[in-house]
């Protein structure tokens, strides 16, 4: 085991025994250099997707007071969660550009070579945030967790932290007041306009992945 990989196994072990280890410590234990930015890099990607430590209340606020804590935060509340973060980072530590991401996705569910172009544009879409999470296929998910090597299930995970969710069932979902008999005109207005609205085209399985919902 070279030193990078023995350090990292270290950094790891303590992170999971809850020690919270600190990065440069680690850093520092490997000379400046390639093999320290090889080890900056293994330790931020593995970070990626590492599984949450067991924390106490005092811990957790201390964690989500730290600046660099306190952005990511900030970033998690996009719509795509943590995907515009954490997917281009996967993907170039696989070493993989996003057509040969699109490639093997054609490859994998038997899709046409004229898909790969169409996927390709999905997959950069997805890079953007600008896919919904809650729309993407499991199946596809997990093609791209067996490709990036961080599995389906935590992709699912990062793309759904901090994004919007739903409003409850029962919830507050319409205020009755003075205006309540305008709400509903504008209501049966935009209902009239969706009935008038032509039917989008059917999705193809391509289309199915990227926007067809967890199920297809």
């Amino acid at each position: 085991m070279s030193t990078v990989e023995q350090v990292l196994s270290e950094f790891i072990d303590a992170w999971n025994a809850g020690r919270r280890p600190r990065v440069l410590e680690y850093l520092g234990r490997v000379p400046e250099g390639a093999a320290r930015d090889e080890l900056a890099d293994q330790i931020a990607a593995w970070l990626e997707v590492a599984p949450a430590p067991e924390l106490d209340a005092a811990a957790r606020a201390r964690i989500r007071a730290e600046p660099a804590v306190a952005h990511a935060l900030e970033a998690a509340g996009s719509q795509a969660g943590l995907w515009p973060t954490l997917i281009p980072r996967l993907r170039a530590r696989a070493g993989l550009s996003i057509g040969e991401v699109a490639a093997r996705i054609v490859e994998r569910f038997g899709l046409g070579a004229g898909d790969q172009e169409r996927a390709a544009t999905y997959l950069e879409r997805l890079e953007h945030g600008e896919l919904e999470p809650a729309r993407v296929s499991r199946r596809l998910l997990d093609a791209l967790g067996d490709l990036l090597g961080a599995g389906g299930r935590t992709l699912a995970e990062a793309g759904a932290l901090g994004a919007p969710r739903a409003a409850v069932a029962g919830g507050a979902l319409f205020r009755a007041g003075a205006d309540a008999g305008d709400q509903v005109a504008e209501d049966l207005d935009v209902i009239g306009a969706a009935a008038m609205t032509p039917a989008p085209p059917p999705m193809d399985e391509l289309d199915r992945l990227f926007a067809g919902g967890p199920g297809a």
